[in-house]
């Protein structure tokens, strides 16, 4: 035995077999398996695969309805194949590039993943209808949501541009549309909303959403006011009664000078003052101060004023201890009452309508007299067609005195008869006047109006000159100190 360890070649057959022992237990690993069942093709099935429909003229026509929107489709291959593709890998195609509008039914395309084998899908085909798109155009409506800032009253919307847009839908979805409108939130607004972009969106006669609609532009711009629902004016203060005789009043003084009124703002537009204090001037029997607590209401048609009350310093005097002065009261505007029928009546001179008075009282009272306490009136109901000064009557408060002259408290009017019978009247009877010296003529308006504008009593007709002096009475005893 050490004979054959010692022998050389025996050594080096006994390392050869060794190496390829271990070669062999290395390599081992390397082998091919066999084919096992494992490998064999299986079926699967393909659940909810959704049908894609293309080549439909969108500016034409639009799909309104498919019979089926998903199909189940059965395929097969290996399994690791199976198991390594993801469902939207599978497709089911629908093509609408040749339909026109109709009810049709058209079969169904598929795509599936390599290395799978298509077997078949349920259905293989689906009836769909095609619809023909229409336009209309239709007026824009802008609407507000939400409430703005406490005090603060939405305004009208103002669109831009101010213009129809075009609605398309197909036939039958157009006859529905009620409305195209945009939204604008204005919650807790306290300012002007400017240039906000508003999408628009149709809606049907039920006020829902119409989907898929198309418009044209698809947004506008839109200005929304958002205006304070308040108005600050002066306080005025009525006066009623008479006070007693040798008594004048010298002074009213108001811890208010102001009030705020709340209200909508057809309410506050053109509110200029509040008048709803009024002193009885009989209820003050001597002379000195006195103090006058009054409530503050807010006006018929106002929500709240404030503040609430407020006190009145009233200052009463002897008459020979007052201070009077005059005011000259700037632009009083007179109001015609018109003759009625088919009469019309204008002022002719002035021309503006307005007359400035001269008034004298307390110094202090006569502060707060403007043109808002004065009224003047010129009575034009009996008068008759022509040319015509009318004396003016005049309201004005208690402890006012008009200072202004008779000539003053006039103004000229010009009595029209507007009828079809006065504008056609034959040229005949219009030389009557001429036949009968007794009887005056109504057209001789132009020369009259002259007259009547340069003169106090220029009037053409009897019944004027005593109208004049008639209301030349009744506005001196309107415009006496009580």
């Amino acid at each position: 035995m050490d004979k054959w360890f010692n022998n050389n070649n025996f050594a080096k057959i006994l390392a050869l077999a060794v190496s390829l022992l271990l070669w062999a237990m290395v390599h081992s690993n390397d082998v091919t398996p066999t084919p096992t069942t494992n490998t064999s093709i299986e079926p699967r099935a393909i659940d909810n695969v959704k049908i894609e429909a293309y080549g439909i003229d969108s500016s034409k026509y639009v799909l309104t309805s498919m019979s089926e929107t998903e199909v189940e489709m059965q395929v097969r291959g290996q399994r690791s194949v199976l198991t390594s593709v993801f469902t939207d890998e599978y497709k089911v195609r629908l093509d609408l590039s040749n339909v026109s509008p109709g009810t049709t039914t058209l079969p169904l395309s598929h795509v599936v993943p390599k290395g799978v084998e298509f077997v078949s899908m349920e259905p293989s085909s689906v009836t769909v209808t095609i619809e023909e798109l229409s336009s209309q155009d239709f007026e824009v409506n802008v609407v507000t949501t939400g409430t703005p800032a406490e005090g603060y009253a939405v305004g009208t919307p103002v669109i831009t541009p101010n213009e129809p847009v075009r609605v398309t839908l197909p036939d039958s979805q157009l006859a529905a549309v009620g409305k195209v409108q945009g939204t604008v939130n204005v919650d807790g607004a306290t300012e002007n909303v400017t240039e906000k972009k508003v999408k628009l969106v149709a809606y049907d006669l039920e006020g829902k959403e119409i989907e898929g609609a198309v418009i044209e532009p698809a947004a506008v711009s839109v200005d929304i006011p958002i205006s304070e629902k308040f108005a600050k004016v002066p306080l005025k203060i009525q006066y009623e009664g008479q006070l007693p005789e040798g008594l004048t009043l010298a002074k009213v003084d108001s811890s208010v000078s102001e009030v705020t009124l709340f209200g909508s703002q057809e309410e506050l537009v053109g509110i200029e003052s509040y008048s709803g204090v009024t002193l009885d001037l009989s209820t003050l029997k001597e002379a000195g101060t006195e103090t006058i607590n009054v409530d503050l209401t807010p006006p018929s048609g106002f929500e709240k004023i404030e503040p609430s009350s407020a006190v009145l310093t009233v200052t009463v005097v002897a008459s020979e201890e007052s201070s009077v002065s005059e005011k000259i009261i700037r632009n009083v505007p007179v109001t015609l009452q018109e003759p009625g029928g088919s009469l019309t009546a204008t002022i002719t001179r002035p021309q503006s309508g307005n007359k400035d008075i001269t008034v004298s009282g307390p110094s202090d009272m006569l502060d707060n007299v403007d043109a808002s306490d004065i009224k003047l009136v010129a009575d034009a109901k009996n008068l008759k067609e022509g040319n015509h000064v009318v004396a003016l009557q005049v309201e004005v408060p208690d402890y006012v005195t008009v200072k202004s002259s008779s000539a003053d408290l006039k103004v000229s009017i010009q009595v029209k008869d507007d009828s079809e019978e006065t504008s056609t009247t034959p040229a005949e009877p219009e030389t009557k006047p001429d036949e009968d010296s007794g009887t005056e003529t109504p057209n001789n308006q132009g020369s009259e109006e002259d007259t009547d504008a340069g003169t106090s009593d220029g009037s053409t007709d009897e019944n004027t000159e005593n109208d004049s002096e008639e209301n030349d009475s009744s506005a001196g005893a309107n415009s006496s100190s009580p």
